[in-house]
């Protein structure tokens, strides 16, 4: 990726308030295909913040610019393993998503500069530590008395809306 696309890329996340890049991948990520959908696997910029795991993805074969495929909120994320590709040996990322409309496995592979085994390690710890941030915010806010307008899961961090009674990613109570 060219120094300019990069830069591009970064300033068209869209982050949000208090939203920090923690981890970033030049790279190939290929999101679970839809009925009737034909998907190219082209290279972008996976990005994770403490919020988000967002893709940026080149808009065509040919072209420098840069776009959103995905934004996936971070605690949507259940879980990512190690993957070889059949035919090529390859090993890939598969990152696991439980929850919502872009719920599948994306497949993260091609990336540059860094070995797979290395970035599998350093998402499982950016997911372990946002998600203890996220439950001592949510203990933190219990523990005040107040009322959200999210609800953090005790258990697992998750943001619920406070009008639920069960946590949407790991189903304990919210009361």
């Amino acid at each position: 990726m060219k120094e300019s696309e990069y830069t591009a890329c970064i300033n068209n996340l869209g982050l949000l308030e208090g939203e920090k890049i923690r981890l970033q991948y030049v790279c190939r990520c290929v999101p679970p295909v839809r009925p009737n959908e034909n998907r190219l696997n082209l290279k972008g910029l996976l990005v994770f913040t403490n919020d988000n795991m967002i893709f940026m993805e080149k808009e065509g074969l040919l072209s420098s610019r840069y776009s959103q495929r995905l934004r996936i909120p971070i605690e949507e994320v259940s879980g990512i393993s190690l993957k070889r590709i059949s035919g090529f040996g390859v090993l890939a990322l598969r990152i696991f998503v439980g929850i919502g409309t872009q719920s599948g496995e994306y497949i993260v592979s091609g990336v540059e500069e860094k070995r797979i085994e290395e970035i599998e390690e350093e998402v499982q710890r950016l997911l372990t530590e946002v998600r203890q941030e996220k439950k001592r915010l949510a203990q933190e806010a219990l523990a005040k008395g107040a009322t959200p307008t999210m609800i953090f899961c005790k258990f697992c961090g998750t943001r619920n809306k406070s009008d639920q009674s069960f946590c949407v990613n790991c189903g304990a109570p919210l009361n």
